[in-house]
């Protein structure tokens, strides 16, 4: 059986110049990884090199008929923030974007209180955490047209939740010159989502429910060519919450079998995950495979709605699907327990950053 070892957090992710790996249960105080001797393996003052790293975050949710990712891109010199939603009976997306003009920061750094936010009148988003106040939330309001909808979501998690489980990884990116470090939650949520009344539809108005969700925040030392695919997915089987959330890279870090991104909820509880494999040997549209060596991870992914991104602002060229569907197969926890899968809905992505 596959184990990795989880430590407690570091108080820094860079000491002496020297990136610190691990899985660690819980978070440092911040997701900083600045501050690395010669990254990229020329000595540059650090002003230059600290600009080659990027930040993501993303809020998955699976909140009663619908499921959908908030995504953040912090580039440095400008922001770019994207809701897309998908109502999961019919497949019906809803894709709401919004660029953003020159900050100090747009991802911060401290992970015990923080928020990331776009404050456009037609695009307001933002999600918050305070460890202090025992609330992670995330709301939005935005504008529609005569295609979509206007969309008002709110939901709120509570870190004291018995289902709540934050992890922190710091892995070679590809190399131990530099590091990817990621922040994830899984937690229960509660909240509603609002659409709108269109042309071609009437206003849908949800209850207050239940639901489940994943909070990831990323920095990484980007290089100018950046390729990436994850799986990640939120929901209840047989009674029990489950997440996960699954990287792959054309670049396999140093040593991935003892550090790596990947991760399994259940109930709260987290099990590492060992390397896997994620392929589509037909086509995006067609089936996905998501595979270990382990016999941990055996899953298919079928898509049902693909969102595709083809972006230029300045230097920076982004290409990103983001698509809807529903895996099936079997994880396993690290005590051995199978966990059958079975149409469960969730979110793959597969993106190209060239800087």
């Amino acid at each position: 059986m596959y184990s990795r070892e989880i430590l407690p957090p570091p108080e820094q992710l860079v000491s002496n110049g020297k990136p610190v790996f691990g899985t660690f249960a819980g978070f440092p105080q911040r997701l900083d990884i600045r501050g690395v001797e010669a990254p990229f393996g020329i000595a540059l003052p650090h002003l230059f090199s600290n600009f080659r790293i990027k930040s993501t975050l993303m809020f998955l949710f699976n909140l009663g008929p619908y499921i959908g990712t908030v995504d953040f891109f912090d580039l440095k010199v400008f922001g770019y923030a994207e809701v897309t939603l998908w109502e999961k009976k019919s497949g019906r997306k809803y894709a709401y974007r919004e660029l953003m003009g020159p900050r100090r920061r747009f991802i911060p750094h401290h992970l015990d209180a923080g928020y990331c936010a776009s404050f456009s009148k037609r695009r307001y988003i933002r999600i918050s955490w305070d460890h202090s106040r025992d609330k992670l939330s995330l709301i939005f309001n935005l504008a529609g047209d005569s295609a979509r909808p206007a969309v008002t979501g709110a939901c709120i998690a509570h870190y004291s939740s018995p289902w709540q489980c934050e992890m922190t990884t710091s892995v070679p990116s590809p190399t131990k010159r530099r590091l990817s470090a990621s922040y994830t939650a899984a937690t229960q949520i509660h909240g509603s989502i609002t659409l709108g009344a269109t042309k071609r539809s009437k206003a849908s108005t949800m209850e207050d429910t239940d639901g489940q969700a994943v909070f990831a925040i990323n920095r990484n030392y980007y290089n100018f060519l950046s390729e990436a695919e994850f799986v990640t997915a939120a929901g209840v089987v047989n009674g029990k919450l489950i997440s996960f959330s699954i990287h792959t890279t054309p670049e396999d870090a140093v040593d991935s079998d003892a550090i790596n991104p990947n991760l399994l909820f259940v109930d709260g509880a987290c099990t590492p995950l060992p390397p896997v494999l994620i392929t589509h040997p037909f086509g995006l549209a067609d089936k996905w495979v998501i595979q270990d060596t382990e016999n941990m991870v055996d899953l298919t992914f079928t898509p049902a709605s693909d969102h595709f991104r083809d972006m230029s602002f300045f230097v920076v060229h982004i290409r990103a699907h983001t698509v809807f569907g529903r895996f099936e197969g079997s994880l396993k926890t690290k005590t051995g327990d199978d966990i059958p899968i079975h149409a469960f809905e969730g979110i793959a992505k597969q993106q190209l950053l060239r800087l």
